[in-house]
């Protein structure tokens, strides 16, 4: 027994807890342990538990005869918690987390699974990784492949069985199960686990057998989470084909739809032949690079979300392009919005691009463009294609990049400083229409804030004068500033300044709430 335990029960002994009434203990140790949910029992947990067995004999008996205390097994457990979490679980449901890199050799870990298997009837959750000691592919196979006839929720991940294997997982026989998660590997498509889920991951590398995650959504009319998620896939059928095919299958149950592969067809694919009427949250990324950049492949796949995806822009308000490099962008929703979500990736393509792609799809749409633009590297060319967009209302920089990662850097106080110059239209500047700056987290220096604002608004006499001269100034309107403030005197003074600052409406220093 180690000092921190013996120090706990000797505390424990001395107080008036070991009186309690065995039923108020019992109270708080379910409160103190739920049963119910996902939420894993860690090893402290169960080492906390086996402490209070020893408290007393009374305490000995109450833990030992509350099985709810007992379900959550892991292999992380040494063999002699896992046999008495079995006794002393009596009949009670299981739930079952094998982690092979928590084990110390392979023979640890196949001495559990062989106390595991025979209460597979048992098996209401099971979570399987796969990093860990080398194991012969049979002991993980005949343990997977046991009879589970009562599981409701399995997550495993199947990177261990070489390609081609199929594995008949909880023995095809888990009629009650309600959400699978799949990693690295699917099951046989004629698999009875693939019928009557809620929800359903599917994460994997190489092919996507598209035509067969189609059949998912026929065979589970009450599923309502689906995600696929495939590094490298390219799908096995024509991408020219799609634009022939029509919706043909309605998930009438389906509130969230996550699609992130590599080739965009598979997203046209899925999103052209599935119906999804009652879909909240729809996200989706793909790598554009073989298609040259071009977006428009996806507007077969989105014809179904047009209606919501107006409503969202056009009750939503702002919605968030973040820029996190050159060639990798995501468009969204507003956080807050509780209507239709989207989230869309883009890699492989240019920004410029991109800009033209939403603007042609809020024309379409006759919907209002209203963009926060959060940018996590200051690259010229980015900014630059920023620089003229009108629909550009708050600009956000998440944190301070390191300049020299950037191979063309441009501080975000020089692009807002700079004077556009139109011959015919006059002077103005970037991001014409920008209303809010939030550079809180990147702790720009208050000094070039300033310095920026004395560039950007021009003083009323100034703009009038040049005015007269047949120079016309287009000044932007006043700004909501958020920016790190401190209490040193000097950042206090420049502070004050842009408080009072003829182009700024308010200032959001992080201090004092002002």
């Amino acid at each position: 027994m180690d000092s921190d335990t013996s120090a706990s029960i000797a505390f424990a002994q001395r107080s008036a807890f070991h009186r309690l009434p065995v039923e108020i203990l019992a109270c708080i140790l379910n409160f103190r342990f739920p049963e119910a949910g996902d939420i894993p029992r860690y090893q402290s947990d169960v080492a906390e538990i086996y402490r209070l067995r020893m408290v007393s004999k009374s305490w000995k008996e109450l833990v030992e005869d509350t099985p709810t205390l007992w379900t959550h097994i892991s292999t992380a457990y040494r063999t002699v918690v896992v046999q008495d979490c079995l006794r002393w679980s009596k009949n009670h449901l299981l739930r079952i987390r094998v982690f092979p890199a928590f084990v110390a050799s392979a023979e640890a870990l196949i001495e559990r699974l062989q106390l595991l298997q025979p209460h597979s009837h048992r098996w209401k959750t099971l979570y399987y990784s796969q990093a860990g000691p080398d194991v012969e592919i049979i002991h993980i196979r005949n343990f997977l492949e046991s009879p589970a006839p009562m599981l409701q929720s399995v997550h495993v991940n199947l990177g261990a069985f070489p390609l081609g294997v199929e594995v008949n997982l909880a023995g095809g026989k888990a009629e009650g199960l309600k959400h699978l998660t799949l990693q690295e590997g699917l099951l046989p498509w004629s698999s009875n686990l693939l019928h009557g889920l809620e929800t359903l991951t599917i994460s994997l590398r190489g092919t996507v057998p598209a035509g067969e995650i189609l059949n998912i959504f026929a065979t589970n009319p009450a599923l309502r989470y689906f995600e696929l998620l495939c590094e490298g896939a390219e799908g096995q059928d024509n991408p020219t084909t799609i634009a022939t095919q029509s919706l043909d299958t309605v998930a009438t149950s389906l509130k969230d739809v996550i699609i992130h592969v590599t080739h965009p067809h598979i997203i046209t694919r899925i999103l052209s032949q599935v119906s999804f009427p009652t879909c909240n949250a729809v996200e989706f990324s793909a790598d554009f690079t073989t298609l040259d950049g071009n977006l428009h492949t996806l507007d077969e796949a989105l014809v179904q979300f047009m209606t919501r995806i107006r409503e969202t822009l056009c009750l939503g308000g702002r919605t968030t392009l973040l820029v996190s490099s050159d060639s990798e962008f995501e468009w969204s929703s507003p956080l807050k919005y509780e209507g239709f979500e989207f989230s869309f990736g883009f890699s492989g393509t240019d920004l410029g691009q991109l800009i033209e792609w939403i603007r042609h799809l809020s024309a379409t749409l006759e919907a209002p463009l209203d963009l926060e633009i959060s940018l996590t590297t200051p690259d010229r060319y980015a900014l630059e294609d920023l620089g003229e967009w009108s629909e550009v209302t708050k600009l956000r920089i998440p944190w301070m990049a390191d300049p020299d990662a950037v191979d063309e850097a441009l501080s975000v106080q020089d692009f807002l400083g700079d004077v556009v110059v139109d011959p015919i239209g006059g002077l103005s500047w970037n991001l014409p229409n920008l209303r809010e700056l939030d550079v809180y987290s990147a702790e720009y220096n208050l000094s070039s804030i300033l310095g920026m604002l004395n560039k950007r608004y021009l003083p009323d006499a100034y703009v009038k004068e040049m005015e007269g001269v047949g120079v016309p100034i287009h000044i932007p309107s006043q700004i909501d500033l958020r920016v790190k403030g401190t209490t040193e005197a000097k950042d206090v003074m420049i502070m004050e300044a842009l408080r009072r600052h003829w182009g700024v409406k308010s200032v959001d220093d992080g201090v004092d709430g002002r």
